[in-house]
């Protein structure tokens, strides 16, 4: 099913909330979401995507307070950072997410705003890996989309062309510092 708002159609946050794979453009490229919370939605995505599954995948968040492990001097340092680029934030991994891949410990986080953070709202944390199985170039567009997934996914947001394919800044938590992964 193709649609144009991830707000106006209530499709979506149903299709997130029964386990069902999205196709949406994020604060950065397309991405193909599942909801974080639901171990058959993560086993759907990483099918489609042809994931390795011992690789973790972003968690997009409404909330800073939604990412595990922050203190208050590096939450004001990372929405300083995210404030000037979309940046993900690799922290310990924690018990929220118990199902999640963790690479080395860790998960990955990113905090969205906009009608993509009142999409969160409504269904809970997102997995959000690129629109692309392993080994693609990122979808651009949802027509690229559609053609790598078909009916694995049950919903299309169509968000128009992505003209940049400029992924999120990575930071990691080092101590008390924040170290920069990907510029």
């Amino acid at each position: 099913m193709l649609i144009t708002n991830i707000l106006s159609d209530p499709r979506v946050s149903e299709a997130l909330t029964s386990a069902s794979l999205v196709v949406l453009r994020t604060d950065t490229i397309y991405g193909i979401v599942a909801s974080a919370t639901n171990c058959h939605a993560m086993e759907r995505l990483y099918r489609a995507k042809h994931r390795p599954a011992n690789e973790s995948c972003i968690i997009l968040v409404a909330n800073i307070s939604d990412i595990p492990g922050l203190t208050p001097t590096q939450r004001q340092h990372y929405l300083q950072l995210n404030a000037e680029r979309p940046t993900s934030i690799i922290v310990p991994a924690s018990n929220n997410f118990p199902h999640t891949a963790h690479q080395n410990g860790t998960l990955a986080f990113r905090l969205v705003t906009g009608d993509l953070a009142r999409l969160i709202r409504q269904t809970g944390p997102l997995l959000a890996p690129s629109a692309n199985p392993a080994g693609m170039p990122p979808a651009k567009n949802i027509t690229e989309a559609i053609n790598y997934f078909g009916d694995m996914v049950s919903v299309y947001v169509d968000g128009g062309e992505a003209t940049s394919s400029v992924a999120s800044r990575i930071i990691k938590l080092q101590d008390d510092d924040i170290v920069t992964i990907r510029a």
